[in-house]
């Protein structure tokens, strides 16, 4: 088969897990959850206000817990994360990831690493910060850095997520 497009890499070797975020708008949104989250264990979805962190939407996901984060549905996928991956998540779950990037991307190593990073925040109750690369011949060389964060929902267990997503070209 002829295509004229390359395959988007995402190199697992360089994913790496942080004790803090290193990438400021990262750093943002952590400041944010734990402003929300104040005394208790978890901030609630509904304590999250889109006109507090308006520079951050375009890269922000929000995502429900499914089966007890044997999968989740990303009910927000931002603008710039479209952009970037070149396949729209909202209403999707987590497993399909990958399935209609724009270039293609290995879905099973998609899908790996974002299971890796939501339940590693999931199961510790705390803000999940990462870094890795990703590279493709229709884009530069790209770092990004990820935060995942629990939420819950009117309860005191996490039902939601809330990440974001940036990149240093």
């Amino acid at each position: 088969m002829d295509r004229d497009f390359d395959i988007i890499e995402f190199d697992k070797e360089t994913l790496q897990f942080l004790d803090a975020p290193a990438h400021p708008g990262i750093a943002a949104l952590a400041a944010y959850w734990e402003k929300k989250r104040g005394n208790r264990a978890l901030p609630d979805r509904s304590d999250i206000d889109p006109a507090d962190i308006v520079p951050l939407l375009p890269h922000i996901t929000i995502s429900e817990v499914l089966d007890g984060g044997a999968d989740f549905r990303i009910r927000i996928f931002g603008t710039a994360l479209v952009e970037l991956i070149g396949e729209e998540r909202t209403g999707k779950r987590l497993s399909e990831f990958g399935t209609d990037c724009n270039p293609p991307t290995k879905a099973e190593r998609v899908r790996a690493r974002w299971m890796d990073i939501t339940t590693r925040a999931l199961t510790s109750r705390r803000p999940a910060f990462v870094t890795g690369t990703m590279s493709s011949s229709l884009r530069p060389y790209i770092v990004w850095h990820a935060i995942s964060c629990p939420l819950t929902a009117g309860g005191t267990e996490a039902a939601q997520m809330i990440g974001a997503m940036m990149v240093v070209r």
